[in-house]
């Protein structure tokens, strides 16, 4: 019987995830709306609020991210917003817990709710040019059709289609989309900052054609998508999945034509699908293996690896595919006799900006009606895209 409720408790949590481009007029009244609402209901997570939206991840009892939701639908602000909500349970455990954010409730003014590059000249594009989204049943039939699907009459018709991730290479190893006769484009970068150098770089590939994108909840999307097309000629026929590879899992639970799993900045760490495909390596050995629950990290970059069970070892120091890629090896690293002074985990967050540390919402000066101007020193950031980390030993800080 006493297993019975513990069960019915752990069935009751959930996370909803969600995130709106749009002119915040008050920020000092919506982020005292978030902390009051989050803290009566029990809510843990983070809130990232800025003049043009915000970005949200919060969990707790579904009755409490239920009346959440209601409070904010009664925001005109939020009109159109797509609510994410899905059942979980609680943390498998303490560090998964502290790394995904879920161990307090962290509300935080940021410059922007996607730093989509670290360079201090490149200025966003605008949100209103971003891609024309496609929801997963269109998504699907376009992938399924090899883009034939898409309007007769638009520029897009008879285009080759290629598709393009927009996420870290972490996220990347573990799920992505495979589709026949459609060219999948990974840019496997450690941050989502890396991108615009990377289209940049890459932009043959996607001038004439058109792009379908996709990531995790759609957010990034947005900000790459309007980067894209703001290249001009010939980057006009830019399309991006709504709602990301949570929504298309959604809609196919079996998969559809997304394989592996889809990770997530929560402490669920990835989702998948009902078919059984395990996409990732382990590092070291090369077995089938994508449970990033253990967080091994590269003693470098702080960027999540994968380490089999067999291979990991107490202590043992691992150097991630881009390090190497670098020149940099194991043989190279410093020893380190005290534990107490390795470089602390960092936190993982998703679409937030390296300003995201900032003064606690109690101290904020933009309380009394000034936003301050939240510029950083990038360098002090691992940053893992959306996925964002600080190294917290050197710069102290998810979704």
């Amino acid at each position: 019987m006493a297993n019975n409720i513990v069960e019915e408790e752990e069935e009751q949590y959930g996370v909803v995830l969600y995130y709106k481009y749009t002119s915040v007029p008050d920020l000092n009244s919506l982020a005292t709306f978030y902390d009051s609402n989050c803290n009566s209901l029990g809510l843990l997570g983070r809130v990232r609020l800025a003049p043009h939206g915000v970005n949200v991840t919060v969990g707790g009892k579904l009755s409490s991210l239920q009346k959440h939701i209601e409070a904010v639908k009664s925001n005109s602000l939020f009109e159109g917003t797509d609510f994410k909500l899905a059942t979980c349970h609680h943390p498998s455990n303490d560090k998964v817990a502290k790394e995904s954010g879920f161990t307090s409730l962290s509300v935080r003014v940021v410059k922007e709710l996607v730093t989509f590059s670290s360079h201090p000249l490149l200025k966003s594009p605008e949100i209103s040019n971003a891609g024309k989204h496609l929801s997963a049943v269109e998504f699907h039939s376009v992938l399924q059709s090899a883009g034939q699907l898409l309007d007769k009459g638009s520029p897009s018709y008879n285009k080759k289609l290629v598709l393009l991730d927009a996420r870290n290479l972490y996220e990347t190893r573990i799920g992505k989309f495979h589709t026949p006769n459609v060219e999948t484009l990974d840019p496997r970068i450690r941050q989502y900052s890396n991108l615009p150098s990377w289209i940049d770089n890459n932009s043959k590939q996607l001038q004439g054609n058109c792009v379908l994108m996709y990531c995790t909840g759609g957010i990034r999307c947005e900000m790459a998508s309007a980067y894209i097309k703001s290249k001009g000629a010939g980057f006009e026929n830019v399309y991006q999945l709504f709602g990301g590879i949570q929504r298309y899992l959604e809609q196919f639970p079996e998969g559809g034509f997304f394989k592996g799993k889809n990770f997530v900045f929560d402490h669920r760490i990835s989702v998948g699908s009902s078919a059984a495909n395990v996409m990732g390596n382990c590092l070291l050995c090369g077995s089938s293996f994508d449970d990033y629950s253990p967080r091994c990290r590269c003693t470098y970059c702080r960027m999540l690896v994968l380490v089999c069970d067999s291979c990991q070892k107490v202590g043992a120091l691992y150097v991630c595919e881009l390090c190497k890629k670098h020149g940099k090896g194991v043989e190279s690293i410093p020893s380190i006799k005290d534990e107490n002074s390795q470089i602390s985990t960092p936190i993982e967050l998703e679409g937030v900006s390296p300003s995201d540390h900032t003064t606690p919402l109690a101290q904020f000066p933009w309380r009394h009606g000034e936003v301050p101007d939240l510029q950083e020193n990038s360098e002090s950031y691992a940053c893992m895209g959306f996925g964002r980390m600080a190294l917290v030993s050197k710069e102290e800080l998810h979704h």
